[in-house]
């Protein structure tokens, strides 16, 4: 499996908590996070447990700093999604579980294009841009609060009361 998802810690420690409770049931995973996210400091590009993109949020403020981070977004857009690509090629994952967040978008995308099943877990009552964008293509979506999916335009919905490890069998 593949667990991506980061950027802030509201999305890489769910994502390491899902990653830790696969590997103690004996699941190979991988991690797909971002360079410049918190994950930066728990992963490197040489590790062969996970894989840093060059990927960073759409800078929402009107500097100059700001824009010169936007002009390069398609380029770091590209490359993160090919990287994406080439390591869920290579790893040939079963599924590929998102947590939200700038870094899990690619992945996640990537999965959709090559036919892995794909989850979402969204932990926030008010679901972000990343989840909103991809509800509709993913295969599920677990969700923490009932609210949430109130805002997803999704069939199968699973709040995490309702164990989502069914998705697995």
């Amino acid at each position: 499996m593949v667990v991506t998802g980061g950027g802030t810690g509201g999305h890489f420690f769910p994502a390491m908590a899902i990653r830790d409770a696969l590997l103690q049931k004996g699941v190979e995973v991988k991690y797909i996070g971002s360079k410049f996210g918190v994950e930066s400091t728990q992963f490197s590009n040489n590790s062969d447990d996970g894989l840093l993109l060059n990927i960073r949020g759409i800078q929402r403020q009107l500097n100059l700093n700001s824009i010169f981070k936007n002009i390069l977004f398609p380029f770091r857009f590209l490359q993160s999604y090919f990287q994406s690509w080439k390591l869920l090629h290579d790893f040939k994952p079963h599924v590929v579980i998102g947590t939200g967040g700038y870094s899990s978008g690619l992945p996640l995308l990537a999965a959709i294009h090559k036919g892995i099943k794909t989850v979402i877990q969204e932990q926030n009552s008010f679901p972000g841009i990343t989840t909103r964008h991809l509800a509709a293509r993913v295969d599920a979506i677990c969700t923490a609060y009932h609210d949430a999916a109130t805002h997803l335009k999704k069939k199968i919905q699973f709040s995490l009361e309702i164990q989502c490890e069914r998705i697995f069998r």
